[in-house]
C-alpha cells in the first residue's frame, strides 16, 4: 500500500504536479494562446507586483519543472511591491500576448485555476489580499475553479 503525505494544497499534492499537467490545462482551457505565453504572463505580471516574500512562497510551492521554465519572472527584490489597479494588470498580460486588454480575463481565470492547484489555500488567501478587489474577484473565482482534492 503506498502512503500519500497529507498536504494543504489545493491538489492534495503538496508542492504541485509536473509542468505538463499545469500548462496541459491552460492549453485544454484557452487553446488558442501558447500555454507557455499564457502562464509567462501572468505569473511574470504578478511577480511584479507582489511582496517578494508572496512570489517566494509561490516559487517554492510551483513544481521544480515550472520555477525553471519561468526562471526570469523571479526576481529578488528587497523593496516593497507597488500598488497595482485592474487595469495595468490586464494591460502588462495583454502586452506580453500581444491582446486587447478585453480579452485577457479568461487567460487570467485559467492561469489563476492552475497557480491555485499547485498552492496552499493560505497562501492563496494572502496573494488575494494584496490584489486590487476586481483582480482578486478573478482569483477567487478561479480557486473555486481549481483541482480540489476527492
Amino acid at each position: 500500500m503506498m502512503h500519500t503525505q497529507q498536504t494543504e494544497s489545493w491538489s492534495g499534492e503538496g508542492v504541485g504536479t509536473s509542468a505538463e499537467s499545469f500548462l496541459a490545462r491552460i492549453n485544454r482551457e484557452v487553446p488558442e494562446y501558447p500555454p507557455t505565453d499564457a502562464a509567462e504572463a501572468v505569473i511574470c505580471a504578478l511577480c511584479e507586483r507582489l511582496p517578494g516574500g508572496l512570489v517566494q512562497e509561490m516559487k517554492e510551492q510551483l513544481p521544480e519543472s515550472l520555477r525553471e521554465l519561468f526562471q526570469h519572472c523571479w526576481k529578488e527584490r528587497s523593496a516593497n511591491a507597488r500598488k497595482f489597479d485592474k487595469d495595468d494588470f490586464y494591460l502588462d498580460v495583454a502586452e506580453h500576448l500581444q491582446v486587447d486588454a478585453e480579452q485577457v480575463r479568461l487567460v487570467l481565470h485559467v492561469v489563476f485555476a492552475s497557480i491555485h492547484s499547485q498552492i496552499t489555500e493560505r497562501l492563496a488567501q494572502r496573494i488575494a489580499r494584496e490584489m486590487p478587489p476586481n483582480v482578486s474577484g478573478t482569483w477567487d473565482a478561479a480557486r473555486r475553479a481549481a483541482d480540489l482534492p476527492r
